[in-house]
């Protein structure tokens, strides 16, 4: 078994076509796995080969958790963002900053 070869691939049909995607798969080359599976699922008559490109295509998309986190995590700092910058204000008892003065020889 090739090395770079996914352990989900294990049970694939052996295919040239199906091959190569897989093998492009394993270097993460997924725009090439995008852009070729699609064709490869169209054009075979194996169904076995369908549901293997199809698998490859379904296996490079984000995982929705992870991307409902990354939303959660970006409204949680656009709030926390506003709220600091509407309500934020010097400590209580904090010196005001001396004006900057410009000095001339």
């Amino acid at each position: 078994m090739d090395p770079r070869r996914p352990s989900f691939a294990r049970d694939f049909p052996r295919e040239p076509a199906l091959d190569a995607l897989v093998a492009a798969f394993g270097r993460g080359n997924y725009a090439q796995v995008r852009a070729e599976a699609p064709k490869l699922e169209a054009s075979s008559a194996d169904e076995a080969v369908r549901r293997a490109a199809a698998t490859l295509v379904e296996r490079t998309h984000p995982d929705p958790l992870a991307v409902r986190l990354l939303v959660v995590t970006g409204v949680l700092l656009a709030a926390m963002t506003a709220y600091w910058v509407l309500h934020g204000h010097a400590p209580p008892g904090a010196a005001p900053r001396p004006a900057a003065t410009s000095t001339s020889r």
